[in-house]
């Protein structure tokens, strides 16, 4: 015998298939709606990813590789497999330093920049978002107009300032240098992000008697983690991968950077091409692992610097 249907278990069924109804209808018009654009926008998407992750997944595949079988084989889907290239890229060149000692280099360089550029520019946008209209604007347009020039016209100048104050091959001049460029950037940012705190939280915090630099430390700074997190991503990427300037002013080997330090690899007459690829892949995977952790932060940030 087959239980007795009760009301509750006719309601409970009766919601069910509505509820599936429901879903199929709006699968239905989902499907409706894809039109030719909506394929050939996901076809965009999909080559975009691919010219995105191609080059990672080649320069993995040819750090395992002897420097004779990348050059004939550029893509790295054959020849001889070893993984000794990364120990020889971890103990260095002849007349280089080993790698972790620019590890070491560009972390100290990475984390004093950052101190001074993200507290500068913080504090330079937080003066705009207070600042008058007129006063934003035309200091905003002086930033901008400094981030149109290329960063070489200043290469001479700086090497012949940080020379004068015997400042060249120190972490400490390198990362006056890097905070510097990265400045305005940041501050055309976190103005953004400061000028989307609703004047009323300071308002308040006026009358409990907070002052202006106050407010920015109690009110302003813990609900603006965000654009604090996306400048920081910026400026280490910016930071972890330049190469002209490092060149130029850090001509000791033990006091290169990573990126600069990989360039001994490859020699006038001689390159080790596997060791270089080892080297680019130590150097790159654990940045590209903090974007993907962080990525809707830069998104955020990026977003509100181009509205604003």
């Amino acid at each position: 015998m087959t239980a007795p249907t009760t009301p509750a278990r006719l309601a409970k069924t009766r919601t069910a298939d509505m509820a599936a109804d429901a879903h199929r209808h709006r699968r239905q018009r989902r499907l409706r709606r894809r039109g030719p654009l909506w394929y050939l926008g996901y076809l965009l998407l999909l080559v975009w990813t691919l010219i995105t992750v191609v080059p990672f997944l080649s320069m993995l595949l040819l750090s395992l590789h002897p420097t004779a079988d990348i050059y004939a084989h550029p893509l790295g889907l054959s020849g001889r497999w070893m993984l000794s290239n990364y120990s020889t890229a971890w103990r260095g060149t002849v007349g280089g330093a080993p790698l972790p000692t620019y590890i070491v280099n560009s972390l100290l360089i990475t984390l004093c920049s950052l101190a001074i550029g993200v507290t500068c520019g913080s504090l330079a946008g937080y003066g705009l978002a207070r600042a008058t209209r007129a006063l934003s604007g035309a200091v905003s347009r002086i930033m901008v107009l400094a981030l149109s020039i290329p960063l070489i016209v200043a290469l001479i100048p700086t090497f012949e300032i940080l020379g004068r104050y015997r400042l060249l091959n120190s972490v400490l001049g390198i990362s006056l240098v890097y905070a510097a460029f990265m400045t305005p950037t940041i501050a055309l940012i976190m103005r953004s992000v400061f000028a989307a705190v609703p004047r009323e939280l300071l308002e308040a915090a006026k009358i409990d008697g907070c002052g202006e630099f106050a407010a920015l430390l109690r009110v302003v700074l813990p609900i603006s983690k965000g654009g604090f997190i996306s400048v920081s991503m910026l400026g280490l990427i910016f930071v972890w991968s330049e190469v002209q300037f490092g060149v130029v002013l850090l001509t000791r080997p033990q006091n290169r950077t990573l990126s600069v330090g990989l360039l001994s690899f490859q020699g006038q007459f001689v390159s080790d091409q596997g060791a270089f690829f080892a080297g680019l892949t130590i150097a790159t995977f654990p940045i590209v692992i903090l974007f993907l952790i962080f990525q809707r932060y830069v998104t955020n940030g990026i977003t509100l610097g181009a509205l604003k």
